[in-house]
């Protein structure tokens, strides 16, 4: 598909040359009002204190960002959309504007987020709080909170807390917020943080929210939308309450010519001598034409995530190679039925992630025609819940079987399982008893994954439309087991795929211990009245949907 951009408008693009040094003009932007004043020098003067001056392009997109209307006296702008290639200074960025809106009035409430809570966090910690202790201008003025759950930077003068979402839909809820930093949104698949972040700020009346990535793919369905809506608004000269600045090039440029990067690159400096930024004694740009060749070179293998990353241009699906192990979104889909009824005869598994960080509940019964229904029960982020959550669900499901994969993670739960009554499976099926915990071997677990996928491709599974599942489906990969036999691939997968194991494993757990439900009760699982166990499987509030 073609793209074409606006033309470009040369006395606006010369005031802009004079005033900010900005010789790379976002592709698609939002203009300067020069005849509103603005904060961003005000946030600029917090930039210099943090040690990170701006640059043109940071100076330019807080200016307009932080317009004042006329009229009212308030920003001028509810949101500001932001895309530029990577390393271009966003972290900066972002972090001179929850400085200065924390200090600029009286008990602001400043949430910052990236692609998941933990990935928020390791960016506050890694990034945010070194600059600010090397700030000298600033201690004194702050503290630091880091109890897990409730981070954040309160400073002491007004009172302002800056804290971190946690990336669920009720993150924000309950709580009137100032200002929203949505970092690398290209990774959200839904609009969960949207629909936290916006109603919270409803009834404030300086309120911004912030969006800004690098492009993704055509997976990246919100950042998708807010480049389609934003490009829009430019392109017929709309008045929008959201500023929108696009740093691109376009699909089919020679990704090899510097004189391309520099229409698409506002960090790379225009001018180097001897291959350094020497443009101002006060800061430099950040990108050298040595520094993207490299990147060039290091990335021929793969030039579509180059011009993802440096050109900032979405990546398509189809250029990505789909494992053939794995249902397509498409095949998932179609197997979706938000008011699917269940029964009361149920499996449950149980999966960790790698790092620890992601764990899942997912149930698996019957529907009232006795397809097996999957249901995530619960999902979030890293495991002090668990104990907790697997005792309720022991309570109120019964379940014919609880079932985890030894060799990962989820292994630490076998002994506190143990000591809640959830006792370990025996071997021989005269000694099976309802309620124990199935522990698969390696066969069993490849058995279960493939049957997994042999079962959704023959359509003869139901699911709820939960978004977590969806996700892991798009994101999963394989890994061989040997003789045939492949599991899924928590290491090399794209996505938090611990919904997608705990449902293969709860499946599996389903098929093989069912008989250990009484008659009567298998016999209602099939039935098609009305679901006897109510909203037994309306998913709690931790998946906030």
């Amino acid at each position: 598909m073609t793209i074409s951009a606006p033309p470009i408008d040369r006395e606006y693009a010369d005031r802009v040359r004079e005033v900010y040094g900005l010789t790379c003009l976002p592709r698609w932007g939002t203009r300067r009002n020069f005849d509103r004043p603005t904060l961003g020098g005000k946030a600029a003067k917090v930039a210099k204190a943090l040690g990170t001056p701006y640059m043109p392009w940071q100076r330019y997109t807080a200016d307009i960002g932080l317009e004042i209307d006329l009229d009212s006296g308030l920003l001028a702008y509810r949101g500001v959309d932001l895309t530029v290639p990577r390393q271009s200074g966003k972290t900066t960025t972002v972090l001179s504007i929850a400085v200065h809106r924390g200090n600029a009035w009286p008990r602001q409430r400043i949430l910052y987020g990236a692609q998941t809570g933990t990935a928020a966090r390791e960016k506050w910690e890694d990034e945010h709080l070194p600059i600010l202790e090397e700030a000298r201008s600033l201690r004194g003025k702050y503290r630091v909170r880091k109890a897990n759950g409730r981070e954040a930077i309160i400073w002491t003068k007004t009172r302002s807390l800056h804290t971190l979402t946690t990336n669920k839909e009720q993150s924000g809820h309950g709580k009137t917020l100032d200002l929203a930093l949505l970092d690398e949104y290209f990774a959200q698949v839904d609009y969960r943080l949207d629909q936290s972040t916006g109603p919270a700020m409803i009834t404030r009346p300086n309120a911004q929210k912030w969006r800004l990535s690098t492009a993704g793919t055509s997976r990246s369905v919100p950042f998708n939308a807010m480049r389609k809506r934003g490009r829009a608004a430019v392109e017929q000269g709309r008045q929008s309450k959201i500023a929108y600045l696009d740093w691109c090039a376009l699909p089919g440029m020679d990704r090899t010519d510097p004189a391309v990067w520099r229409t698409c690159m506002p960090a790379l400096c225009p001018a180097p001598v001897r291959g350094f930024c020497r443009c101002s004694k006060e800061w430099r740009h950040t990108v050298t034409d040595d520094a993207i060749f490299g990147e060039l070179e290091s990335m021929a293998a793969d030039l579509s995530e180059f011009d993802r990353a440096y050109l900032n241009i979405a990546r398509e699906d189809g250029e990505v190679d789909r494992d053939p192990l794995v249902p397509t979104p498409e095949e998932w889909e179609l197997l979706g039925d938000a008011e699917s009824i269940g029964g009361d005869v149920v499996a449950i598994g149980i999966d960790i992630t790698p790092k620890r960080d992601h764990a899942a509940i997912v149930a698996c019964g019957f529907d009232a025609f006795g397809l097996p229904r999957i249901v995530v029960l619960e999902h979030g982020e890293g495991t002090e819940w668990l104990r907790e959550s697997i005792e309720k669900w022991h309570a109120k499901l019964k379940p014919v079987a609880w079932v985890l994969d030894e060799k990962s993670p989820a292994a630490t739960l076998v002994l506190p399982m143990d000591r809640l009554g959830i006792h370990r499976m025996k071997e021989r099926r005269e000694d099976w008893q309802r309620g124990h915990l199935w522990i698969p071997t390696v066969p069993q677990y490849g058995a279960a994954c493939g049957d997994f996928v042999d079962i959704v491709r023959q359509g003869q599974l139901v699911h709820l439309e939960q978004p977590e599942l969806a996700v892991a489906v798009d994101g999963a990969a394989s890994r061989p087991l040997g003789d045939g036999l492949w599991a899924w691939a928590r290491k090399i997968a794209s996505a938090d795929i611990s919904p997608l194991v705990a449902a293969s494993l709860a499946l599996a757990a389903l098929l093989r211990y069912q008989d250990l439900a009484t008659p009567q009760t298998v016999v209602a699982a099939a039935r098609t009245a009305p679901n006897p166990a109510g909203d037994m499987y309306r998913p709690t509030g931790r998946l906030g949907i």
